[in-house]
């Protein structure tokens, strides 16, 4: 089997960093859809074959259109109809910088043996792309302009990396109507009365799992805004929960009334609140939001009071680590609402969108030793839905 050519694995990489982890299977499909006669009219029908092999989702369509213009692919060309040798296509490579285009000398041989120039007309010359030193290779003019080659915004993550750390958080529980087939209920049964019986039917089992994602939201956090709901378009699509519930916050939900513990402390220049953390109480009076612009508020107890027992909840937030400041009465403040958001058993995860090692220092630096916090990477996805699910978490001094 000869190799692939040479454009084909530049684009393959260059879609694997952007997060489309394409394999042999994707290779080979695509070559026996070329074997089938799919994509050979015109580089656009090239690209459709890959956009609809590869493509999962519109912004996925949109990075294999960006990548496949970046990549040295060859033009498909072919011949109008009413030209000699309709059967024939062109194929030009597109010249690299300092090159000038040359045919080959077997090419040129076999066209004039195949085509006397006495009785072939003179055709149209065909125009080549050569690329200007110093810049990029570029597509050829289309007299169109494609928008999402300049305007797809990318993250550092993808939505089907996304989604696929967030599946992970299953509850399965039968529920519904009975329509799934018992197999060993029907053979049991059928070996107890031993005449035929009706088959036994069982409920179908679903993901009974919910999440609570508590949202810093302005400040800080205002870098972070369109990457953050990149991921929030990511879970809610395609997560496959039983419910999600959203709402927003700024630094903190509330202000504690039991700050003025902090005057209590033995030493006041201690950056952890060790000594008083049993005597937070969790926030009652907190306010949330249901908008992203922080402009419907809604009482943090109706939010908890509404929710399941079950229910998982996810703080994103930077804590501080944005501008590395550490404010003991933000700390106070933020135990008493992850008290108030753990009553009853919830399960609780922190995700902060800062790496780790600024967090040394700052409230968030506080907070990770009290609450199982990770950054908003995909290891730190999948460490948060581990920490959702009940798996046991190290933590120096939990709540």
């Amino acid at each position: 089997m000869p190799p692939p050519p040479v454009f084909l694995h530049q684009l393959i990489t260059q879609l694997r960093r952007r997060g489309l982890l394409l394999g042999i299977d994707d290779v080979d499909a695509l070559r026996q859809a070329l074997a089938a006669g799919f994509g050979w009219s015109s580089e656009g029908s090239l690209l459709n074959v890959c956009l609809a092999l590869w493509a999962k989702s519109p912004s996925e369509a949109a990075i294999i259109r960006a990548c496949f213009a970046r990549v040295d692919a060859p033009v498909w060309t072919a011949p109008e109809a009413g030209r000699p040798n309709p059967r024939r296509v062109a194929v030009i490579d597109r010249p690299v910088a300092g090159d000038e285009p040359s045919p080959a000398a077997g090419d040129a041989a076999d066209i004039a043996a195949a085509d006397p120039p006495a009785a072939t007309p003179a055709a149209d010359p065909v125009p080549v792309t050569r690329q200007i030193r110093g810049s990029t290779a570029m597509p050829p003019a289309t007299g169109r302009h494609d928008a999402t080659l300049i305007t797809d915004q990318q993250y550092p993550l993808t939505a089907r990396q996304i989604a696929q750390a967030w599946r992970g958080l299953r509850r399965p529980r039968r529920g519904g109507p009975a329509t799934e087939l018992d197999v060993a209920g029907t053979l049991n049964r059928y070996a107890l009365t031993g005449v035929p019986t009706p088959p036994v039917l069982v409920q179908r089992r679903r993901n009974s799992a919910r999440l609570l994602l508590l949202i810093d939201r302005q400040g800080s956090m205002t870098p972070f805004h369109h990457y953050v709901d990149h991921c929030l378009r990511a879970v809610v699509s395609s997560a496959r929960l039983d419910a999600i519930t959203i709402a927003y916050f700024h630094n903190t939900a509330g202000y504690s009334a039991d700050k003025r513990l902090i005057a209590t402390m033995a030493d006041p220049f201690d950056p952890s609140v060790d000594p008083i953390l049993p005597g937070i109480a969790a926030l009652a009076e907190g306010r949330l939001y249901d908008d992203d612009a922080l402009t419907r508020p809604r009482w943090l107890s109706s939010v908890l009071g509404s929710l399941h027992a079950e229910t998982g909840v996810v703080v994103i937030s930077d804590a501080g680590a944005a501008r590395g400041r550490l404010i003991t009465e933000r700390l106070v403040d933020t135990v008493a609402l992850l008290k108030a958001a753990k009553r009853e058993g919830r399960l609780l995860a922190w995700l902060n969108p800062m790496p780790s090692r600024s967090w040394h220092g700052t409230t968030a630096g506080q907070l990770a030793r009290h609450v199982p916090m990770y950054g908003l990477t995909r290891e730190g996805m999948y460490r948060a839905v581990d920490a959702l699910r009940g798996r046991p978490v190290g933590l120096e001094r939990p709540l």
